[in-house]
């Protein structure tokens, strides 16, 4: 009684805004355009999303403001196409799964450059991170291998988030700031506080952010309390800009992620008290000047360790199990790498030259320690070093044909112990993957692109040294497999960009991307169960698990992106349209999500200090999964978001957002929790500046 009651209120406060709008149709500015964002994860050069010829999608800072503040970043993620999340309710972790590739490094996530590498192997993702949206200037997006370009690996995509920068929080002629940010959510009790503050002196600037944020266990859509869904988290980030000479900037960031959870084993029932300390710093260097085109510099430095430290709460109630409460284990990964590259623009007549040259490259150092359970022989100690080379040319004929030529040099060596045999295992392995794109504009607007780009993944720690046994009451091994090979995706992608203005009136624009693609992934390494095991079997159950490589994979599917924008109101629709199968058996892959569609209708007024709309989010149905899977098949649904952002004043801005409107109860595919149920959220932005 008590939602239903606030769902009616909020839904008449919104009505009575859009009432307000009617009766006050004050031309507005126009609204901010998805595609018209900009991306560098391409081909490492600023373009917009809308000019990208590849799978490109962007989300700046203005439409994390108005349409989702201090909402979960999934929401914001799940609206672009190609891209799902996955997560459990017991820890804030964020898993992203890019065109149904996800897990071990296929999705390069990047967080001011620095690769998020952390993993724990359990019934969820292998791959995840951490971060506090506030922090977040923008999100870029390329689906597809773009590995030529952005590091080994990302057969799957690229995923950079930048951070906030000292303009972001400073007006024009201001050389100080301050921004104070608060919201209340309403299912779980969400509190929100965060202090930013910019100074400016000289030719230095710096930003620091402070946040807190508390949440207690919420409830889904049929009212009942999802356990363990609560955290307190509390987060860091400063970031400083020298530009020491015309041309010449020096950058550092430090970030500090700090969460005390309780972990959930969703099989089991088993609780872990559970503190995360997440520590990221970068140090980069960037020359670019118009009166120098042969250099366009850019290199960076950067380390990222994840501590994971968990505490068993519950004794073992399953027999077999020796692990008691009290039971202690660590997780930490530290991440060590560099990106260096370099861009030279060159004009013959009506061509264009951009030469790209770059070397990059990373090592994860792992410990895990767990002296009464599995932990550390589900995620074993090792060491993993992947460094490359690369090199691109983009030529530009007469502004209508482009002409893409890439190719990239990949080695690795992984090192660590077979724990089966006592024996030493190193893994080394190098490739060349080339890359090819075509673009063509017709006519003035319509821009067709085809791109044949293949990728290279090399194994991870845990895939390749995995061990041990797996708990009561399925005593399975888990084994070991110094032999696996990397992954190699040979993706070809065809698409067509549309950027028109004055469609039907002569402020409007519209925006547009549509992209098909095929993805083979040779050598797929993928969970196989086997027949053979050096531990005692039971009868009925598997005798063991390894991780090994499949013939082959493919994935397929086809993805559509748009916005129209007048002066007043917008339109964003969003859809996909994704199959993967493993093509020795020909099995659905468990990790290609459902069909789904996004679509956001907008409206602003008031001088643009008014903006309201609601969003709809049509998810399909998952029924065709291997029945002897972990994950539980998913009904289709729908959910309806609702957000409303109102400029009080030059300083003061206030915030609506009811997520769930109707209060559906749903659960996201791959997640292994029902989703929230209605959630109103209010938030207020106070700044002062001079």
């Amino acid at each position: 009684m008590v939602l239903a009651e606030l769902r009616s209120r909020c839904l008449a406060s919104v009505g009575v805004i859009a009432l307000g709008l009617v009766s006050h149709s004050v031309a507005a500015q126009s609204q901010e355009i998805p595609l018209d964002g900009i991306v560098v994860t391409t081909s490492k050069t600023e373009e917009t999303a809308g000019e990208a010829l590849s799978g490109a999608s962007a989300v700046s800072r203005t439409r994390l403001d108005d349409e989702f503040q201090g909402g979960p970043l999934p929401s914001v993620l799940n609206t672009i196409p190609g891209v799902t999340t996955q997560s459990t309710a017991s820890d804030p972790a964020i898993a992203i799964n890019i065109r149904g590739l996800q897990d071990f490094g296929r999705v390069n996530v990047l967080i001011e450059g620095a690769r998020q590498n952390f993993q724990r192997s359990g019934h969820s993702a292998n791959g995840f991170f951490y971060i506090e949206p506030e922090m977040i200037r923008s999100v870029d997006v390329t689906r597809g291998p773009s590995s030529t370009i952005y590091g080994s690996g990302a057969i799957g995509g690229v995923v950079a988030f930048d951070l906030l920068n000292a303009d972001d929080i400073l007006r024009p002629g201001e050389t100080q700031a301050v921004r104070l940010r608060t919201q209340y959510g309403t299912n779980h009790n969400n509190r929100l506080g965060s202090l930013t503050g910019a100074i400016k002196v000289g030719n230095f600037d710096v930003v620091a952010q402070g946040n807190i944020r508390r949440e207690d266990e919420y409830d889904d859509g049929d009212g009942n309390k999802v356990l363990q869904s609560g955290e307190e988290t509390d987060s860091f980030f400063a970031k400083a800009r020298w530009f020491v000479a015309d041309g010449h900037l020096i950058t550092a960031s430090a970030i500090k992620y700090k969460s005390e959870f309780t972990d959930r084993a969703v099989e089991f029932g088993t609780l872990r008290e559970s503190e995360l300390d997440n520590e990221q710093f970068t140090l980069g260097y960037k020359f670019s000047r118009d009166d120098v085109p042969l250099f366009n510099f850019a290199a960076k430095i950067y380390r990222n360790t994840t501590d994971l430290d968990q505490e068993r709460i519950t004794p073992a109630s399953i027999p077999g199990l020796t692990e008691p409460a009290g039971s202690q284990r660590n997780f930490n990964i530290v991440t060590d790498g560099f990106d260096v590259n370099n861009t030279s623009k060159l004009e013959f007549g009506a061509t264009r030259l951009a030469f790209t040259v770059g070397v990059d490259g990373f090592r994860d150092t792992v410990e895990t320690n767990d002296e009464n359970g599995n932990g550390d022989e589900f995620t074993p100690s090792g060491e993993r070093t992947v460094y490359g080379g690369f090199a691109q040319a983009k030529f530009t004929f007469f502004d209508t044909v482009s002409l893409i030529g890439a190719l990239r040099y990949d080695n690795y060596e992984l090192d660590g112990v077979d724990t089966t045999t006592g024996e030493a295992v190193n893994l080394k392995d190098d490739r060349l993957s080339p890359k090819v794109t075509i673009g063509w504009t017709p006519i003035s607007g319509i821009t067709l692109f085809a791109t044949y780009a293949e990728g290279f993944r090399a194994p991870a720690v845990t895939e390749t040294l995995v061990s041990g046994t797996h708990p009561q009451p399925a005593p399975f091994g888990l084994l070991p497999n110094p032999n696996l090979r990397p992954e190699v995706a040979k993706n070809y992608e065809v698409g067509v960009n549309v950027a028109l203005d004055g469609v039907l009136i002569g402020e409007d624009k519209l925006r547009a991307k549509v992209v098909g693609f095929e993805n083979n992934v040779e050598d797929f390494i993928d969970g196989e169960f086997t027949s053979f095991n050096p531990f005692l079997g039971t009868s009925g159950l598997p005798d063991g698990f390894q991780y090994q490589n499949i013939a082959n994979a493919t994935l397929r599917g086809v993805e559509f992106e748009a916005t129209y924008a007048s002066t007043f109101w917008f339109l964003t629709v969003s859809a996909q349209h994704i199959r993967g199968e493993n093509d020795e058996t020909g099995q659905e892959l468990v990790t290609v999500g459902p069909d789904k569609a996004s679509v956001t209708l907008g409206f602003t007024g008031l001088g643009n200090k008014l903006l309201y709309g609601v969003r709809g989010n049509f998810v399909a149905g998952k029924k065709d999964v291997d029945e002897d899977d972990v994950i539980t098949a998913t009904s289709g649904y729908s959910t309806f978001d609702l957000f409303a952002r109102y400029h009080l004043s030059d300083n003061a801005t206030v915030n609506l957002n009811v997520d769930n409107v109707f209060d559906k109860d749903y659960r996201q595919y791959l997640d292994a929790d029902d989703s929230p149920g209605l959630n109103a959220r209010v938030g207020l932005t106070l700044r002062l500046g001079g």
